[in-house]
């Protein structure tokens, strides 16, 4: 009993693990798809803001995070925010533009248009999450007991 308790448990964590892995591929596919159907537009900067991201065993991480305006496609006013990851510029007190794109069904969602994290390198990612997840969930199936026929 306890066996199978540990099994299911292996099973459906590893399951679990390897969607995870299976997730990074998916969301930089979405990412990169945004970057190039979204419709292209310039945004001024209005302020900056850092927020901590993560915390643990070695220390935290901040982003800077920019609060901008942009006007849509439709004349509109609207405003977003985004992480400038790999944005270089030189603050000197004037309003920066910024590349941004915005959604083409609904001028009210945009984001920053960065590069994004390139497939490869989450692909790297996915490949030992799913990998590692199969492999504990067939474990986990193996200590379940339960056979196919």
């Amino acid at each position: 009993m306890t066996t199978m308790v540990i099994g299911w448990g292996f099973f459906f964590g590893g399951l679990l693990f390897a969607a995870f892995g299976i997730w990074f591929v998916v969301w930089g596919v979405i990412q990169r798809r945004r970057l190039r159907t979204w419709t292209p537009a310039t945004a001024t900067i209005r302020e900056f803001e850092t927020r901590r991201v993560s915390s643990g065993q070695h220390g935290s991480r901040t982003k800077l995070i920019a609060h901008y305006e942009y006007r849509g496609p439709n004349g509109e006013e609207y405003a977003g925010e985004g992480a400038l990851d790999n944005q270089r510029f030189a603050v000197d007190g004037s309003a920066l533009p910024l590349a941004i794109v915005i959604d083409p069904l609904d001028p009210s969602r945009s984001m920053v248009g960065s590069e994004g994290a390139p497939i490869g390198c989450l692909v790297a990612m996915a490949i030992p999450f799913t990998v590692f997840g199969g492999v504990f969930a067939m474990i986990g199936w193996a200590l379940t007991g339960v056979t196919v026929v």
